[in-house]
């Protein structure tokens, strides 16, 4: 059995509640605190060197731009109506059929999970 020592036990809590945190979110609070929080407590703790953490967070760079791209466009979709009109669009095609509507509801979600990136 390998050694745990207090250390990575402390990690593993805090990477568990920050978990359970962005899973749950307790007192109604956004997903990205509990993260952050998590995050944050293992450099506060020493638990994560904070120039392990600085590093970690500059690699990753490109993904935080394309997400936050994908989260503008999602916004101005959604201001605009564009998920709407898809859902519309989908009901009307469907000439009250339950099948056709299940079908294009399916369609319809895809696109939508696709244009909306993972939220």
């Amino acid at each position: 059995m390998p050694d745990v020592t207090v250390a990575t036990g402390a990690t593993w809590a805090i990477a568990a509640l920050a978990t359970v945190g962005v899973i749950g979110r307790p007192m109604r609070w956004p997903e990205w605190i509990w993260a952050v929080a998590g995050a944050v407590l293992l450099v506060i703790l020493g638990l994560l060197p904070f120039g392990v953490a600085a590093s970690a967070t500059a690699k990753g760079l490109d993904v935080y731009l394309f997400l936050t791209g994908m989260m503008l466009l999602s916004e101005t979709a959604r201001a605009h109506g564009v998920f709407d009109w898809i859902a519309a669009t989908a009901v009307n095609r469907a000439n009250k059929s339950t099948g056709r509507l299940f079908l294009l509801r399916a369609q319809t979600s895809a696109v939508i999970c696709f244009s909306r990136g993972a939220r």
